[in-house]
């Protein structure tokens, strides 16, 4: 497992375009949400009291809907492209923007299917987190870990995906959770970063959202490096 850590390392330092998705989709979506908060949409407020919404409800209504499907198609659209072009530096050491778009043509269809999918056995995770003591999300995290990976890589159905996704890590349980408590230490350690810098002024704030998203990206590379490294090769993409 050390050679899939230090493979992923060396591979976002040659290619550290793979970052690039992410900080661009992150900063349009930023954007549409600003213009919808600053509007006075974008709201919840819809849920507390209709009444005192009034005739603006509606648009209240609307607006949260559109803000929120924004964020579905940005996570989506992230998913796919940084997914795919870690799948081309494990294949090639080189990754591009082209296999990011090529990654959403081909299989843009199956990965929202598999968000979807994804998003309701996480909703189940997360009912259940209080009498399993948490237990119930580091399941999810680590059965569900190879799912993109195995639509994007492996260009397996999205159903297919969360079945191979789950058979892989029952079958390397130790490592896959150590994989997934990795995640969890950079998730924190990157946020903790992005917090200090975004404290400094002037640039701050835009140099911790890049070390974040290269956290991301870094995180996304080990996942992707282990499935490629127990997969079976008939089902990776060629």
């Amino acid at each position: 497992m050390i050679e899939i850590f230090r493979g992923a390392w060396l591979l976002l330092r040659r290619n550290p375009v793979i970052i690039l998705p992410s900080i661009v989709i992150g900063a349009i979506t930023a954007g549409g949400a600003y213009v919808l908060d600053a509007s006075g949409f974008s709201s919840w407020a819809f849920f507390q009291n209709l009444d005192a919404a009034g005739s603006g409800a509606f648009w209240m209504f609307f607006d949260t809907i559109i803000a929120v499907g924004m964020r579905i198609l940005a996570a989506l659209i992230a998913i796919a492209f940084t997914v795919g072009m870690a799948g081309a530096a494990w294949r090639t050491g080189t990754a591009t923007l082209a296999d990011g778009f090529s990654a959403l043509r081909r299989d843009g269809v199956q990965a929202f299917v598999a968000l979807v999918i994804l998003f309701l056995i996480g909703m189940a995770a997360a009912a259940l987190v209080v009498p399993t003591f948490g237990l119930s999300v580091l399941l999810y995290m680590t059965f569900m870990l190879y799912t993109m990976p195995a639509v994007v890589v492996g260009d397996r159905a999205a159903s297919d995906a969360v079945i191979e996704s789950i058979q892989l890590a029952a079958r390397n349980l130790g490592v896959t959770f150590a994989v997934v408590l990795l995640v969890i230490a950079l998730a924190i350690a990157g946020g903790a970063i992005g917090d200090a810098l975004g404290r400094v002024p002037m640039l701050g704030e835009i140099v911790g959202w890049i070390v974040m998203e290269a956290v991301v990206a870094y995180a996304m590379l080990l996942i992707v490096g282990e499935y490629c490294k127990l997969a079976p090769p008939a089902n990776q993409a060629p």
